[in-house]
């Protein structure tokens, strides 16, 4: 989450307060279909360092259909569907269904949002807000993505009508300030623009060993 969202009054008055960083990776994937056309799917990726790179020579034989397609280098943000808004709307749709599940628990149970998001806060929960953000990705939204990399490809009737109302953005704000979180429409997009980059090897080194630290102390606790 961004660094100052979670910084609740309740955080600020503990001794030797930093802002909780736990995290997860999710890949997002998602289709373009072709109408009338023989089996044939090309797989689009970028070249971050977890996609391997010979893939297309582990592909099974009755699975040939299947070709593999790497992007150029430093051509992602111009390129990738998945980078053209898809993303970031994702995530403000992720961001607004975590603060309002964050505004239940606080409203209906005696749980502060640190011990929510401390000891209630499971992979379970995240999965079913995951899977609601990704159904509110629409299909204008998917279209539009596709209009850079392969614009013959999208017709304009496919597009649907926007929905009036707040945005996004106005949404988590409003959400936020009902729980007393410093949160403004910034935060949101601080939100968009972090983490977009990969994690070094080194980095993912760094949180498994803070999480192995975690553990372990976590551990000697309950054995006192």
């Amino acid at each position: 989450m961004p660094n100052r969202t979670y910084i609740t009054a309740e955080e600020k008055m503990r001794p030797g307060h930093k802002p909780m960083k736990d995290r997860l990776t999710l890949a997002l994937c998602a289709n373009a279909s072709g109408k009338n056309l023989p089996v044939q799917a090309l797989l689009i990726l970028d070249n971050a360092p977890a996609h391997p790179p010979n893939l297309e020579d582990d592909i099974l034989e009755e699975f040939k259909f299947i070709k593999v397609l790497y992007l150029p280098p430093d051509t992602t943000p111009i390129l990738q569907p998945m980078d053209q808004q898809v993303i970031s709307n994702f995530k403000k749709l992720y961001t607004k269904h975590l603060f309002r599940r964050c505004f239940e628990v606080t409203e209906t149970t005696n749980l502060t949002l640190r011990e929510f998001w401390k000891d209630h806060f499971k992979i379970a929960i995240w999965l079913k807000i995951i899977d609601q953000a990704w159904l509110g990705v629409t299909t204008r939204t998917l279209t539009s993505a596709w209009k850079k990399l392969w614009p013959e490809a999208v017709a304009e009737r496919i597009y649907e009508e926007l929905e009036p109302g707040r945005s996004v953005e106005e949404e988590i704000v409003s959400l936020g300030k009902s729980m007393g979180l410093e949160v403004e429409e910034r935060d949101v997009n601080e939100l968009v623009e972090e983490y977009t980059q990969e994690l070094t090897t080194e980095e993912i080194q760094e949180l498994q060993s803070q999480q192995h630290t975690e553990v372990m102390q976590e551990i000697g606790f309950e054995e006192s």
